[in-house]
């Protein structure tokens, strides 16, 4: 997105043009909703009260500038825009003067402590960096009102090396409510590598706190041939209020697109303070995503609990991360409470994988009646790795929700490889092992109710090729179950070659694993050292059309692990599941694996 800062008539172009690639980003049928909890990390007040407008300096674009040379320049309450030079003796009294005259590189605007109402948007310069004196005490109040309107701007052309960083202060966009606010977007930093935004409290805009855009284009529908930024950054960050549901689409608070190698690590993003249905997602694609080698790590992730009866009511979903277009990304150590992370076109490009998903805590703290779920990888989805982590309160786990054959997909046109056998229906080379997923139950509305599962959405022909499911521990709501623990019921049109389920402790579903109606369509199964207990149908897969063709069903036991207990699913030394699974690569204590989802000792 380019030049906001031209005011009216071009707002009215990026209000369309923004609309033209979020309107086709997620239209679903099986997806599901959140449930609530009170983070006991979240910042205090969200919504403060508007700037007083007697406050405000008012400065105009008709201001002086003079170019300053490369140095640290300083802006305080008591500066003078007028007499003030940006030096400590003498500094300016707002942001905007400062970002205006302080254009070279590599140069520094300290922000002294004190609240500074700004109403212009500040365009920081390359190789210029914003650092203040603690989050708590420089506070930055934007009254900057308008579509699409931005406190902090940093756009270039594609490429440029931006080496500056954002640090060390509060931006507040003075949201209020869906009729009382000011500032769209707290920073918009477009075509620019190697940005730091870091150690900053971002909150109340009314659309988004972030956006990292790699180029000067919307709707690409390709990235071949485009640049991708590098080196940026955005850690020990808390943002709050600053999602929206825009033109019947979430936004994300941190909205990424064109990365390679990003890293967002350690933040607290929440996105809970809004009426139902109006709240975005904690973290989204910006321009169709495309991104490469991204790393999500030990951020704290809070949704509000989804209130629907339906998946997508009201355009609203239970996402806390959603991608589209993704090569290589890793996310690991998060906590997400009442959010899903939502995938789409997954391939794997030159990385080892399309995603590694790895000891996240995935989890409704508070179980909502609701649907809700955990992992949901749309469109072809190849190696991608899912495992070490941890699924409380959900109705469903870990779907793969495919397309068609023949379904090439709006948002990827003209994609390299996109043309592929098997389509948007093609699962292949994909591993989910030693997950825990426990207390999974029926959730009320529509949606999925499995574990484990492979959904089509509207032709039932998934094209499975090598799915390894094994060491996980599936365990039921006692009184509310989940339907399933592995579903694999949408195949009556589709192929599955290579599917191993072994290793795993499913208990207390209505089945353990369900085929399709119809026609079966799988070959070369291996269900083996399972151990599925307290499930319906005696315990025994269920296979309405027939078992798959080259079936190997063996060493399946039917006891009770014997958990430590109701919450701690290690297991007892008298357990049934100690050291009688199948040697599958793995390291194990003892004369042979466990069934469950790691090796477990009291």
């Amino acid at each position: 997105m380019k030049k906001l800062h031209l005011k009216a008539s071009v707002a009215v172009l990026a209000i369309a043009a923004f609309a033209s690639f979020t309107l086709g980003s997620c239209k679903k049928t099986d997806m599901t909703t959140p449930a609530v909890s009170e983070n006991p990390l979240a910042p205090a007040e969200i919504a403060e009260s508007l700037v007083d407008s007697s406050n405000v300096e008012v400065v105009e674009n008709t201001q002086s500038l003079v170019s300053k040379p490369a140095g640290t320049y300083y802006i305080s309450r008591l500066g003078n825009n007028t007499t003030g030079d940006g030096t400590i003796a003498k500094p300016w009294k707002t942001l905007y003067k400062a970002t205006s005259n302080v254009t070279t590189a590599p140069s520094i605007i300290h922000i002294t402590a004190g609240t500074y109402p700004e109403t212009l948007t500040s365009n920081v310069r390359p190789g210029v960096s914003l650092e203040g004196e603690g989050a708590a005490t420089t506070i930055i109040k934007s009254a900057k009102a308008g579509d699409w309107s931005t406190l902090l701007q940093l756009e270039s052309a594609d490429q440029t090396n931006g080496n500056q960083s954002i640090s060390k202060l509060t931006l507040n966009g003075q949201y209020v409510s869906e009729t009382s606010y000011k500032t769209w977007v707290g920073i918009w930093i477009t075509g620019r590598s190697n940005v730091a935004v870091h150690d900053v409290v971002i909150k109340n805009f009314k659309q988004t706190a972030a956006i990292f855009s790699g180029i000067n284009e919307n709707n690409p529908g390709t990235d071949a041939g485009k640049f991708h930024a590098t080196g940026n950054t955005f850690y020990n960050n808390t943002v709050t209020n600053s999602a929206a549901m825009y033109n019947g689409t979430g936004q994300g608070a941190l909205m990424i697109g064109f990365q390679d190698g990003m890293l967002i690590y350690n933040n607290t993003i929440q996105q809970k303070e809004r009426p139902d249905f109006k709240n975005g997602w904690p973290i989204k694609y910006w321009n169709q995503g495309w991104l490469k080698g991204v790393k999500i790590y030990n951020n704290t992730l809070i949704k509000k609990p989804y209130t629907g009866t339906y998946p997508g009511e009201n355009s609203s979903w239970d996402f806390a991360i959603e991608f589209f277009n993704i090569q290589g990304l890793e996310i690991y150590g998060n906590n997400i409470q009442n959010g899903a992370i939502d995938l789409n076109y997954n391939y794997k490009g030159a990385y080892a994988y399309s995603t590694w998903i790895h000891d996240n805590i995935i989890s409704n703290p508070v179980l909502n009646s609701k649907v809700e779920g955990g992992i949901i990888l749309e469109f072809r989805t190849e190696s991608a790795i899912i495992e070490k982590n941890t699924f409380l309160n959900k109705s469903y786990g870990i779907t793969f929700n495919t397309r068609g054959v023949g379904n090439k997909g709006g948002d990827r046109d003209n994609f390299v490889g996109g043309n592929v056998p098997g389509g948007y229906s093609y699962l292949v080379n994909n591993i989910i092992r030693n997950n825990l997923f426990y207390n999974m139950y029926q959730g009320q509305g529509i949606g999925n109710s499995f574990a484990i599962g492979v959904i089509s959405e509207g032709t039932d022909d998934p094209q499975i090729n090598d799915m390894q499911i094994y060491n996980n521990t599936i365990v039921a709501k006692s009184g509310n179950p989940s339907q399933m623990g592995i579903d694999l019921t949408s195949m009556p049109n589709g192929n599955g070659v290579n599917i191993h389920i072994r290793n795993n402790i499913v208990n207390g579903f209505n089945y353990a694993i369900r085929g399709s109606n119809g026609n079966t369509r799988i070959s070369n199964m291996m269900l083996t050292h399972n151990n599925f207990f307290q499930n319906g149908n005696g315990n025994a897969a269920s296979w309405p059309a027939g078992n798959p063709a080259s079936y190997t069903y063996t060493n399946n036991i039917g006891n009770d692990p014997l958990f430590v207990s109701a919450t701690n699913f290690q297991l007892q030394t008298a357990s049934p599941s100690l050291n009688t699974g199948v040697n599958l690569g793995i390291p194990f204590i003892g004369s042979a694996p466990d069934r469950g989802n790691g090796e477990s000792r009291q």
